[in-house]
């Protein structure tokens, strides 16, 4: 390869880029350009690159079957070809490239989508589906003097679905409160506080569970109050 050559005689005639760029009148990265193959000089300057090396230009061009005598037709049909290797590596290149950074972005666009809208929106067995009826299971209640902790286990769990309790009287003529639930590991929590409820007041505590505005409701219990000492229901399981 042209490239080659041209960097073995310019080391062998011990002549640095700089020094061969100052005889030839170009700048160094041009010497350089040459060298790495990503240009190649034209048939007249290829002349004069061979007379500041002292050497034939069949020699540069590896063409020895023309050592002693190589025509100007011969020069610019070889350059060429060269040419068109090295313009079928640029696109080569160019395309890997454009390839590379195609991946990169669809990378980046999945990485982006799964921190905006989680894993589920690249799995397709990731949509819940609500069934028609809900249920809960190992019910059970927590009191003291600040909170009523509320604790039960729902026949469908998912960290996308919201679970909320409300605790009500049947005739809504005692104001009731409703928070919405911590799920974890398949058990739902609702903390409320004592100051939403009044003591010694049957609550019913209705379990509703809600998925991108699809909802189901189901009682937990119809019987729920607490006083000092604690707190009493029914339906515990």
């Amino acid at each position: 390869m042209l490239n080659e050559n041209l960097a073995k005689v310019r080391k062998e005639r011990g002549l640095t880029q700089e020094a061969l760029s100052v005889k030839l009148n170009v700048v160094r990265q041009t010497i350089s350009k040459w060298e790495k193959g990503t240009a190649v000089p034209d048939a007249d300057t290829l002349c004069r690159i061979a007379d500041a090396l002292d050497v034939s230009v069949a020699t540069l061009l590896g063409d020895s079957e023309n050592e002693d005598k190589i025509e100007t037709a011969s020069i610019v049909e070889s350059l060429a070809q060269i040419n068109e290797q090295l313009a079928i590596k640029n696109r080569r290149t160019a395309n890997l490239w454009k390839a590379s950074f195609l991946i990169v972005l669809v990378v980046i666009g999945i990485l982006i989508g799964k921190s905006f809208f989680g894993n589920g929106l690249f799995e397709k067995d990731s949509k819940i589906v609500l069934p028609e009826k809900i249920e809960a299971s190992n019910l059970s209640f927590y009191c003291d003097s600040k909170k009523v902790v509320c604790t039960f286990v729902p026949s469908i769990g998912n960290e996308d679905i919201e679970y909320s309790v409300t605790l009500s009287t049947k005739d809504n003529m005692v104001p009731g409160a409703t928070v919405v639930a911590e799920y974890e590991d398949g058990t739902c929590t609702a903390t409320f506080d004592v100051s939403d409820l009044l003591e010694n007041v049957k609550y019913s505590a209705i379990l509703s569970v809600e998925y991108r505005g699809d909802i189901r409701n189901v009682t937990l219990t119809d019987a729920f109050s607490f006083e000092e000492n604690g707190c009493t229901w029914e339906g515990k399981e």
